[in-house]
């Protein structure tokens, strides 16, 4: 191999490893404010599911956005409320079909996810979304967009990972009136994926997703839950 190749080779591989550390340093969620404890402090009754997933952390009365373009897949996960919920997101399509809905309609953790549907972002935006409840007493509507009742959103994620947030969970606390701050109210699962959306893009139905996880320390747990959802479904 004579010097010129063994330059044009350094050279590729140093621009391919700064294409990596660029991807790797913007491509996510991003938690701005709010006040971050450790999960095991929260009193939510599926704290040992969620930290099983990885999950560590938890921000309350914090605002996310996304970091760069692409598209945001929702999916509802599991409540305990005696109340109905429901989440309600929005991206940036312009033909219309440019929100999605869901609503609380199983009382237990299923991680892989029970319904969803899909939003396209752009770099920097501030997400769309927003929590309601049935109850006339509810921290309603928690509006992202709009910083309104953040009191009441919680946001799971993993805190040992250096990079961008890929997978969150958001929580939603229903109640004003002897408030528990458990988060567990509704739960919706987050997955960020990076892309260009287009200025036509709209929401779309995600299908079911296979029991993926982005953190290894979630794996061996996440095979147990999603055994145990295969069951439930039989």
């Amino acid at each position: 191999m004579n010097n010129t190749t063994k330059l044009t080779l350094a050279t590729t591989w140093g621009c391919l490893l700064a294409i990596g550390a660029s991807m790797s340093a913007h491509a996510g969620f991003v938690i701005t404010g709010g006040a971050t404890q450790g999960l095991p402090i929260v009193d939510n009754k599926f704290n040992t599911e969620l930290t099983g997933l990885g999950f560590s952390q938890m921000s309350s009365g914090a605002q996310l956005r996304v970091d760069q373009d692409g598209f945001v897949d929702f999916y509802y996960i599991g409540a305990e409320s005696g109340f109905n919920n429901s989440f309600t997101g929005q991206g940036a399509g312009l033909s219309g079909n440019n929100k999605g809905f869901l609503s609380e309609h199983n009382e237990a953790f299923d991680f892989s996810g029970y319904a969803g549907f899909t939003i396209a972002v752009s770099a920097n935006d501030i997400l769309d979304f927003s929590f309601t409840s049935d109850d006339a007493t509810a921290l309603t509507p928690v509006d992202n967009l709009h910083n309104t009742n953040l009191q009441g959103l919680g946001i799971y994620f993993d805190s040992s990972s250096s990079d961008p947030l890929q997978q969150i969970v958001l929580g939603y606390d229903d109640q004003t009136i002897d408030d528990d701050n458990d988060f567990e109210d509704m739960l919706v699962r987050a997955d960020f994926r990076p892309g260009l959306p287009g200025p036509g893009a709209d929401v779309s139905t995600v299908p079911l997703p296979a029991a993926v996880w982005l953190f290894g320390t979630g794996l061996a747990a996440l095979g147990g839950l999603a055994g145990r959802s295969a069951r439930r479904r039989q």
